[in-house]
């Protein structure tokens, strides 16, 4: 039984047929929930049906409680806490498990504490999910902001497993719009693994039988990246080393000698870690 506590809002009736809830990880350390996440979700043209914020194994003070009902009034939003092993993989199903036993036949849309949604974003995805006929994902485009600096890219068109076992080709936390069933079909989120958990998933997603995804083609989200702050995408982080060398025994197997080289290539040049200290980790 997880710790839960609820703030209550208005439904959103207008919507009643796709009912869409947000899901948020967050940790003790961040100011961006109330200054980033949650003011784009209160500008958001189609709002949540309701918002389950989950804390990384510690308590919601009671400012940030008080400043949750400021800023979404209207939101019904559920708070609960990962009282399992510490991580983002735990947290994020510990709302998961939520979300399926109180609202089964949802879409959840998954936003990272520090990034942002465009006020089109929900309503963009929505009418995606209507228009294809209940498809199992949502993808729009994610554009990249490093230390509020746009870095120009396309947002993606379509996916294969081998784009997501030498890269990101553009979906993660916060442009995930998935629906529920499809979610749990995957098997939601490796607990544990420290890094690449966004990889992991899309891989299991798209080994589902049959998995139909919708590229809205334009960027609705914005994932941002600060060159100040410590974080997993960082040079030589340690956690991001053990994440990648996670990733490489759980699915080594899935690549030939092309992709694996693709993968090592991409560790050193973009983290600092060379495949020897990669297959290192792996031993242990």
């Amino acid at each position: 039984i997880h710790p839960v506590r609820m703030l209550t809002g208005l439904t959103n009736n207008k919507n009643i047929c796709l009912t869409i809830v947000g899901l948020i990880a967050t940790l003790p350390t961040r100011d961006t929930l109330l200054r980033v996440a949650i003011p784009s979700i209160a500008n958001q043209i189609r709002q949540l049906d309701t918002l389950v914020i989950v804390s990384d194994n510690f308590s919601m003070p009671a400012s940030v409680v008080q400043a949750l009902r400021r800023l979404i009034p209207h939101t019904a939003v559920h708070l609960l806490s990962n009282v399992k092993a510490p991580g983002a993989a735990n947290t994020w199903n510990t709302g998961i498990e939520y979300i399926a036993a109180h609202w089964p036949k949802a879409y959840v849309a998954i936003l990272d504490d520090d990034d942002q949604w465009d006020p089109e974003h929900l309503s963009i995805c929505e009418d995606a999910t209507r228009s294809a006929g209940s498809p199992d994902v949502v993808v729009s485009g994610l554009r990249m902001l490093i230390d509020g600096a746009e870095v120009p890219r396309d947002p993606p068109l379509s996916f294969s497993v081998e784009d997501f076992l030498t890269g990101n080709p553009g979906w993660q936390g916060s442009n995930t719009f998935i629906r529920l069933t499809t979610l749990l079909a995957a098997g939601c989120f490796t607990e544990g693994l420290k890094s690449c958990n966004d990889r992991d998933l899309a891989i299991r997603v798209l080994s589902l039988p049959d998995p139909k995804l919708v590229f809205t083609g334009r960027h609705t989200a914005s994932w941002n990246l600060d060159t100040d702050r410590s974080s997993l995408s960082s040079r030589k982080s340690e956690a991001k080393r053990i994440g990648l060398a996670q990733f490489l025994a759980l699915h080594g197997h899935r690549m030939n000698e092309a992709v694996r080289h693709r993968f090592f290539e991409r560790a050193e040049n973009l983290f600092g870690w060379s495949e020897e200290e990669i297959q290192a980790e792996v031993g242990v």
